[in-house]
């Protein structure tokens, strides 16, 4: 039995729970792994069994991978180690104030586009390597990634916290992530039109360039990325997952990996399906996360037709050679919203970056 014993900063609400984060018995690296007691002297402290030999990391949180103990300036700490032949394990705490999303607001953007914020996460680890570069995943929706007061319904993915986690248990590789806002011209932005009338107001191109030539360009010049296809994503959901399968196939040279979450394959009269396989080079190497669930649309008949379009998508990149590159997942009981999506996310990095 191994007691840990924290000391907080003076300024931590003492109603505030603390909590342990770490390897196996420490909570597997949920930001709520082993709650803490307050004591009356002011330390919150717990006791953990350890198997014989244990030898781990934590680090002290406030219940959220956004508030996890910091240098008391704002910056990441090394997890702190632990070992099963010390009965008392004792930490003090400099700071809650861990700034791990850096936002970029009134982002410019050229070809008639409306400027949005840009929000950039980093992972754990990058402040404490200089030299280390990251592979990067670009999110569309940006709004809806990790603020409940800038997410649709309040509700967010959580994609911080999804992220911190996997990365800090080893499921998944640190990797940089971009959440770009979207606009009252999301539709036209999201949505590639090739005839009709609507045609005029198809801006995806222009979008598409907006990412490549100018978001992207900023992020690798400011934050250590690792700039290849091989290891820069694009992903998105409904409206956000079509683009991005437009994008991967658009600009193969630049995005290496998809992830299509409920795509919206009915658009334009299923377009994107009809067209896959045209100048389908960029499926040579690509590696596509693909998902829908079985309650995505409001009747059994529309959910059945949304997954059958997912399904005939999956088929077709099978055909013309993703093989094992592809992920197709029916997710039961998925419902199309920003929840369902936020909770099979760490599957979504899982596939894509990890091994």
């Amino acid at each position: 039995m191994t007691e840990f014993v924290v000391r907080v900063p003076d300024d931590t609400p003492p109603e505030r729970r603390a909590f342990l984060a770490g390897d196996g018995p420490l909570g597997d690296w949920a930001a709520t792994g082993v709650a803490l007691d307050r004591w009356d002297d002011g330390t919150r402290r717990a006791r953990v069994e350890v198997p014989p030999g244990f030898r781990g990391r934590f680090v002290v949180t406030l219940g959220r991978w956004r508030e996890a103990e910091s240098d008391g300036h704002g910056h990441e700490i090394a997890p702190r180690e632990v070992h099963a032949d010390r009965p008392r394990v004792e930490a003090d705490v400099r700071g809650w104030d861990q700034t791990s999303i850096e936002y970029h607001h009134e982002f410019p953007a050229r070809d008639g586009l409306r400027s949005r914020t840009v929000a950039v996460w980093l992972p754990p680890g990058y402040g404490l390597d200089p030299h280390r570069r990251f592979p990067v995943f670009y999110l569309h929706d940006g709004q809806n990634l990790f603020d409940a007061h800038t997410a649709f319904g309040g509700v967010p993915w959580g994609a911080d916290e999804s992220a911190e986690r996997a990365v800090r248990a080893g499921r998944v590789p640190p990797v940089i992530m971009v959440g770009v806002a979207n606009t009252p011209d999301r539709i036209h932005e999201y949505g590639p039109t090739r005839c009709g009338p609507r045609r005029a107001g198809d801006r995806s191109r222009a979008y598409g360039r907006f990412l490549v030539e100018e978001v992207k360009p900023f992020v690798d010049g400011l934050y250590r990325t690792r700039p290849g296809p091989e290891d820069t994503a694009v992903g998105g959901s409904s409206m956000g997952g079509l683009i991005s399968l437009h994008l991967c196939k658009w600009f193969p040279a630049v995005f290496g990996k998809c992830a299509a979450l409920s795509p919206s394959l009915w658009w334009e009269r299923e377009n994107f399906l009809r067209n896959v396989t045209v100048s389908a080079g960029w499926l040579a190497r690509a590696r596509v996360w693909l998902d829908v669930g079985d309650r995505e649309a409001g009747s059994r008949s529309g959910s059945a037709a949304t997954r059958g379009r997912v399904r005939r998508l999956a088929g077709l990149l099978r055909k013309h050679g993703l093989g094992p590159r592809l992920k197709h997942v029916e997710v039961r009981g998925g419902v199309h919203n920003e929840a369902h999506w936020g909770a099979r996310f760490d599957k979504v990095l899982a596939f894509l970056f990890g091994a």
